[in-house]
């Protein structure tokens, strides 16, 4: 008898656990996205408040044949220098992957890269924040490519803006 008992009981524990474990599979499934941007939303808008009122400056002060691209990767405008290892590389390639320069000046002919524009808010002033602003501006140096910083601000000045582009665009070697 005591070995009928314990066979029930035994029974009982396993199908109790795999009850246990079919619910958790299902909860885990209800989780999961059900479709490909089932975990994304559209954000309001590309720009922020400030790059937007910085973008309508800067539309109005570029020269002719010099367009801009808002939030540019660093990996779309620079690559790691051939003739490094491949772990060099890599870790190079690494460091650039997930940074972006708030504004790319282009030349509209050929789509040359003539200056990066990095607006700096109040969040530049966070120790994490100067290192990889550090970061950025000895990759610009290093390359040749000018990278003007802006102060964030509520407005700017079109004719302010156009003078330091024609500046950093016209010492950019053709």
């Amino acid at each position: 008898m005591n070995s009928v008992v314990l066979m029930i009981l035994a029974a009982a524990v396993l199908v109790s656990l795999v009850f246990v474990v079919v619910l958790i599979q299902a909860k885990l499934r209800s989780l999961q996205p059900t479709g490909a941007g089932a975990l994304y939303e559209l954000r309001p808008a590309l720009l922020t408040p400030a790059e937007r009122s910085f973008a309508g400056a800067l539309d109005a002060s570029l020269p002719e044949g010099v367009i801009w691209f808002a939030k540019v990767r660093l990996a779309d405008i620079f690559k790691p220098i051939r003739g490094v290892s491949r772990s060099a590389a890599a870790i190079a390639q690494n460091r650039i992957q997930q940074k972006h320069v708030d504004f790319l000046l282009v030349r509209s002919a050929d789509m040359k890269p003539l200056a990066g524009i990095e607006l700096d808010d109040s969040s530049h002033q966070e120790h994490r924040r100067q290192d990889r602003d550090a970061f950025v501006d000895r990759l610009f140096q290093a390359s040749g490519l000018p990278l003007l910083r802006i102060p964030a601000a509520a407005t700017y000045s079109p004719a302010e803006l156009k003078t330091r582009l024609l500046i950093i665009i016209s010492a950019e070697p053709n």
